[in-house]
């Protein structure tokens, strides 16, 4: 399994998807989503799972 970062809607609807590599940094692009809030969901290889919410606001 892989490491794997969503980026949901307030609804759980995945809006983009990025598979992980190690030591490189990886972006989503936020500048057409609407004001709301979203969230950063982390599947990680062994299992874990890491949620973090955050809003935009233009």
């Amino acid at each position: 399994m892989k490491n794997t970062a969503f980026l949901k809607d307030s609804q759980g609807r995945v809006i983009q998807k990025q598979n992980l590599h190690n030591g490189s940094l990886q972006e989503f692009d936020v500048e057409k989503l609407k004001d709301g809030v979203y969230f950063v969901e982390l599947q990680l290889a062994k299992g874990k799972c890491v949620t973090h919410q955050f809003s935009i606001n233009h």
